[in-house]
C-alpha cells in the first residue's frame, strides 16, 4: 500500500470518529491516527486531503480531550492543526506573518471550493485565541480569524451544521468589550446557530451556556440549558455524534463547575 492510497483509509476512520459516541475509544486511538498523518506528510507535504486531515484530528482531540486536562496541551494541539491548514491555503503564510492589511486582502481573494479547509483551519486558530485570551499576540489575531470566517460565511454559512455562525457568535461573547466584544449579542447569535443546524448541533448549547454562566445572577438560566442538553437524547445527524457527546461531557464539568461556585 503506497502512503497515497492509506488517506482514503485515513478519511474513513475520521468519519468513523464523527459517528462514534464511544469517547474513550477514540481517545486511545486517534493519536496512532495522527501519527499516520504526519508520516504520510513527511512524504507527501502537499497533500491537500492528508493536509485538511491532520487539521481536523488535531483540533478534535484538542477539543474533545485537552482542554478540560491541559490547556497548554490543547493550545499545542489546536497550533498544529491551525499550522497544517495555512500550509495549504493559498498565501496561508501572509495569513499568519503579514500585516493585517496583507492577511485580509489575501483571505478575500480565496475561493468557494476551499471553503472546508477555511473553516478548520479558522477553528483550529480561534482554539488556539480561547484559551490564550490572556496574550495580546493572541488577541490581536482575532480579526484574521474573524476574516477567515466572514469569507466561509459569505461562500456557505450554512456549512456544517450552521458551524460559521457559532463560530462567530462565541468569539463575539468571549472578546473583551474594548475589543469589540459584545456577550449578550454573542449570545443571540449562537442561538441562531443552533436554529440553523435544525436544534442538533449541541454544542451551540454548550457554548450559549458557558456564556451565561459567566455573568452574575444568571447562574440558573445556564444550569437549566445545560441539563436540558444532557437529557437530550432525540436523533441527530450521524456526523454530529461525536461532536455532541463531546458537548454532553463539556456540559457535566460545566455543570460541577457552577456548583462548586455556588458552595
Amino acid at each position: 500500500m503506497t502512503m497515497k492510497s492509506m488517506i482514503p483509509v485515513l478519511e474513513e476512520m475520521e468519519l468513523s470518529v464523527q459517528s462514534s459516541n464511544d469517547l474513550q475509544t477514540i481517545r486511545d486511538g486517534l493519536p496512532s491516527g495522527m501519527l499516520l498523518i504526519e508520516g504520510i506528510l513527511r512524504k507527501l507535504p502537499d497533500n491537500r486531503r492528508a493536509r485538511l486531515l491532520a487539521a481536523k484530528l488535531y483540533s478534535g482531540y484538542a477539543l474533545a480531550y485537552s482542554e478540560t486536562s491541559d490547556e497548554d496541551r490543547a493550545i499545542s494541539l489546536y497550533r498544529t492543526a491551525r499550522d497544517h491548514g495555512l500550509a495549504i491555503i493559498p498565501n496561508g503564510d501572509i495569513i499568519r506573518d503579514g500585516t493585517f492589511k496583507q492577511a485580509e486582502a489575501t483571505i478575500l481573494r480565496i475561493g468557494k471550493k476551499e471553503t472546508e479547509l477555511l473553516f478548520w483551519t479558522a477553528q483550529a486558530w480561534a482554539g488556539m485565541i480561547r484559551l490564550g485570551l490572556d496574550k495580546p499576540r493572541n488577541l490581536a489575531a482575532l480579526a484574521r480569524v474573524e476574516a477567515m470566517m466572514h469569507q466561509v460565511m459569505k461562500h456557505d454559512p450554512t456549512y456544517f451544521h450552521g458551524g460559521p455562525t457559532l463560530f462567530l457568535g462565541v468569539l463575539l461573547g468571549i472578546k473583551p468589550p474594548p475589543a469589540g466584544g459584545d456577550l449578550d449579542r454573542g449570545i443571540e447569535i449562537i442561538m441562531d446557530a443552533y436554529e440553523l443546524s435544525g436544534n442538533h448541533f449541541l454544542l451551540a448549547e454548550y457554548y450559549r451556556a458557558d456564556l451565561i454562566a459567566r455573568v452574575p445572577g444568571r447562574e440558573e438560566e445556564a444550569k437549566n440549558i445545560l441539563s436540558g442538553l444532557l437529557e437530550d437524547d432525540s436523533s441527530h445527524p450521524n456526523e454530529l455524534t461525536f461532536l455532541n457527546t463531546v458537548a454532553q461531557r463539556r456540559a457535566e464539568h460545566l455543570l460541577e463547575k457552577i456548583h462548586e461556585e455556588e458552595l
